[in-house]
């Protein structure tokens, strides 16, 4: 049985060079740590929803007139911090897909410069988006407290 003819010109990969190499890693280094950054981030935004949903329950069962004001704050609480980790799982995503985009610029030997730093901008106004949807969160949240000292 014979093989159909294939152009191998498709397929052929620039070899990558041990100095390179180590320059592409560097490169990807940076992104990485952003990612890294992002994650921590990502986990106090989540302890403060699971916060928040937590204390929303608690309130509901008690559902008196003076708790209605509080559970619509904790309501425009849990969608800023919904936002904000949304955004910031998003300059996630566009941070790794920074670190695939320097690997496949390598190895295929194109250049994906313009590539590269629109997804950077992106990531970096994403979380500029986010950080600002956190503090507002943070601003939130004490009014809510002042909001409970007014009931006591």
């Amino acid at each position: 049985m014979k093989s159909l003819p294939v152009d191998k010109t498709i397929w052929r990969v620039m070899p990558i060079e041990y100095e390179n190499l180590s320059s592409i890693l560097q490169m990807a280094i940076s992104p990485v740590i952003l990612i890294s950054a992002c994650g921590l981030l990502l986990l106090s935004m989540t302890n403060r929803l699971g916060r928040v949903i937590d204390r929303a329950r608690l309130l509901g069962r008690e559902s008196t007139g003076k708790r209605s004001a509080q559970i619509a704050i904790l309501r425009t609480r849990v969608r800023m911090i919904r936002s904000a980790i949304f955004l910031n799982a998003f300059c996630m995503l566009c941070t790794a897909t920074i670190i695939l985009t320097i690997f496949a610029s390598a190895i295929l030997g194109v250049a994906l410069f313009h590539a590269v730093v629109i997804l950077f901008a992106l990531a970096v106004l994403s979380l500029i988006a986010s950080l600002i949807f956190f503090m507002l969160d943070i601003s939130r949240s004490l009014d809510a407290m002042e909001a409970d000292m007014q009931g006591l």
